[in-house]
């Protein structure tokens, strides 16, 4: 869920072009964050403005949210971190904005993902972290060998999923990670696309199978298909369609549904298979 915030020269605040005042916002800001939503920001240019933007950002922080700035009343474009304009939606590769990519459609979807899932197992061959391109190939990135790094954080990643046993780990994130051949991917692309792809390197190192997509309606239920765990980046969750955990529980062998938060580098639960509220089960 997308919420529209603009700040006007005289002072007032509008959220989806009707008017609301700070406590109310702050009210639609809180159930903003429990749908995990983010906000699309915008302020005209006043001495006024820029005092009550600065409460608006407050309340935007307080809360935790995802925040996008643009510099167009229409928020057609956002600012990166450098401040440079792009165009909204446009690919990770050449900004940092997301988008549902097009995706290849025709195959037997469910095919597809059961061979991606027989490819993370390690059953094809060489096993290691799988990104399923917009075009459905398969690109392989193989489980690293052992660093202090890595294995910093996979000693995080172990108490939450243990590797006594191996688990069906389904991925919702930016798969338009550049040109690609043959089984490989750039890295470092990756890396840009994905913020918590060393996390998701470290689960493949402890012997989970790891896959990723984009999370497209035609592929979701069968992407979801038997995964124990599914992570999801915050920044695709605006572009998912409605019902999207429904369905994706519903294919889960075990319903655990994170989000990566972009905004503070969390995972915060959004569904658990059990009943702790301490840590993951799984039941089935």
């Amino acid at each position: 869920m997308v919420l529209k915030i603009a700040v006007l020269s005289s002072g007032a605040v509008t959220v989806d072009g009707a008017a609301v005042e700070i406590e109310r916002l702050d009210e639609m800001l809180g159930a903003l964050k429990a749908s995990n939503g983010i906000v699309w920001y915008y302020r005209e240019h006043s001495p006024t403005a820029e005092a009550t933007g600065t409460s608006v950002v407050k309340l935007v922080v307080k809360h935790k949210l995802g925040f996008s700035i643009s510099s167009r009343p229409d928020y057609s474009d956002y600012i990166d971190a450098k401040g440079v304009s792009h165009p909204r939606g446009e690919p990770v590769a050449t900004g940092t904005g997301l988008r549902m990519p097009e995706v290849k459609t025709g195959d037997d979807i469910e095919q597809v993902f059961a061979a991606v899932r027989r490819t993370a197992a390690g059953e094809e061959g060489t096993r290691g972290l799988v990104v399923v391109a917009p075009d459905r190939r398969m690109l392989l990135m193989p489980a690293l060998e052992a660093s202090e790094k890595l294995n910093e954080m996979a000693a995080g990643m172990e108490r939450l999923i243990p590797s006594a046993v191996r688990r069906n780990i389904a991925v919702i994130a930016c798969t338009e990670i550049g040109s690609a051949t043959g089984d490989g991917f750039n890295v470092a692309e990756a890396n840009r696309a994905i913020p918590f792809l060393g996390l998701l390197m470290a689960l493949t190192y402890l012997g989970h199978s790891v896959w990723i997509f984009e999370g497209h309606a035609t592929a979701l239920a069968a992407g979801c298909r038997d995964a124990d765990v599914l992570f999801v980046d915050s920044g695709m969750v605006p572009l998912l369609d409605k019902g999207w955990e429904d369905t994706a529980a519903g294919a889960m062998r075990n319903g655990n549904i994170l989000v990566h938060d972009r905004a503070t580098f969390k995972l915060r639960f959004l569904r658990r298979a059990g009943e702790s509220r301490d840590r993951l089960e799984f039941p089935h």
